[in-house]
């Protein structure tokens, strides 16, 4: 008790920075996009941000409560060890949304034209995919045989020789942008109702996007615990079913995204959302691994279209005099609301559905995951039509 009363920092920032990671995120993509746009050079703040954020992340190697101790009492080394993590997350979250969401995503906007950027955001769409796979493979095996601290110094060391690397082959932006405005009222431009009004494809292209990750968002937090717990398959059955998902995604995603615009952006979302609500329908009678297997790569490449065709035209609409600014605006809505909602419908309908318990990590009884989750995420994913229908009306 005496520790979880006396803690370093305030609950209360503690609690608003763990209970939503993205809510830093969120504010520093706001406020360091508005910031490049006035100093203009991405490729210093995408390569120097990555070298922090790999700085940042290779700290979490010295955290631990035995280096705690060595300067604190004991009955404060927990909480000092926890407010220490939960401070360099925010560091890290700091440098990381500065470089990449901030920075690199506005270098991408201004670096592509409509005419490519669905084959950009189909390559660009899989890296992430690629590197959660590699990640959840490799970072087991690191950590069983070395440990977590050599893990997290090898992650970090990778992001800071990719920023040192930005250095030398990283061109800036074709635009340099220079905002004449007050810095406080670039950082609220996207805000006001006068440029809503006049940027009303890019906001509605926004709340498509927002709709398509609190489906998302309704069944991804749970998946794994799904697959593992829910229907029992162990951590080398589930892990070879997300890597085949995922490199079906990945492959079928480079062939074919720069194809969307010569088909049509409008009728290739028409098909992306009926194959990803439908295959998110179907996961609900499926147990089998083959099944699942079969199911989640039609359901992943559904997915991986909507977000490929909804990145590009988000960027087709983004203007130009605000490209960085905008990128707080797009987090906002793609990120941090669905995060919001998403889990919250999920968590609901597992307290109500749920017919079985398990222990987590923490050694705490909670439900099992139900598969409702999807069907209800199946729903949702239906409702992107009603945005898209005013945002690919002439195209």
């Amino acid at each position: 008790t005496a520790v979880v009363s006396e803690p370093p920092l305030p609950k209360v920032v503690i609690s608003f920075f763990l209970f939503n990671p993205w809510k830093p995120a969120t504010i520093t993509t706001l406020f360091m996009g508005a910031l490049s746009d006035r100093i203009g050079n991405r490729k210093s703040f995408i390569s120097f941000g990555y070298i922090l954020w790999g700085i940042s992340t290779l700290a979490f190697a010295f955290i631990s409560r035995d280096n705690v101790a060595r300067f604190v009492s004991e009955e404060k080394v927990l909480s000092t060890t926890a407010s220490l993590v939960v401070l360099m997350d925010c560091v890290m979250t700091f440098f990381g949304s500065t470089a990449n969401d901030a920075s690199f995503n506005s270098w991408v906007t201004e670096n592509t034209e409509e005419s490519n950027r669905t084959k950009v955001e189909g390559i660009l769409n899989t890296f992430p995919l690629i590197s959660m796979l590699i990640v959840a493979g490799a970072s087991n095996i690191i950590i069983e045989l070395t440990g977590w601290p050599i893990y997290f110094i090898a992650i970090g060391l990778i992001v800071i020789v990719c920023g040192v690397l930005g250095l030398f082959f990283v061109e800036d932006s074709k635009t340099i942008i220079s905002e004449n405005e007050g810095f406080i009222n670039s950082l609220f431009y996207g805000f006001k109702l006068e440029v809503i009004k006049e940027n009303k494809l890019f906001y509605i292209s926004l709340l498509a996007l927002c709709i398509f990750n609190i489906a998302t968002q309704i069944y991804m937090p749970y998946l794994l615990i799904y697959l593992n717990k829910t229907l029992g398959y162990d951590v080398l059955t589930y892990s070879i079913v997300m890597a085949i998902v995922i490199l079906v995604a990945c492959i079928v995603a480079v062939i074919f995204s720069g194809k969307i615009d010569s088909f049509g952006r409008r009728k290739a979302m028409n098909i992306s959302v009926a194959i990803y609500a439908l295959g998110l329908v179907l996961v609900y009678f499926v147990s089998s691994p083959i099944l699942f297997t079969i199911i989640g790569s039609i359901m992943m490449i559904g997915f991986v279209f909507i977000s490929v065709i909804l990145m590009s035209t988000i960027r087709d609409y983004t203007p130009l005099k605000h490209v960085g600014n905008f990128q707080g605006i797009r987090l906002f809505m793609y990120v941090l609301v669905p995060m919001i909602i998403g889990p919250a419908i999920g968590d609901f309908l597992i307290n109500k559905l749920s017919s079985g318990t398990y222990l987590n990590d923490y050694n705490e009884l909670v439900n099992l995951p139900v598969k409702e989750i999807f069907v209800a995420a199946g729903i949702v994913a239906l409702l992107i039509y009603i945005p898209c229908k005013k945002l690919f009306k002439n195209k």
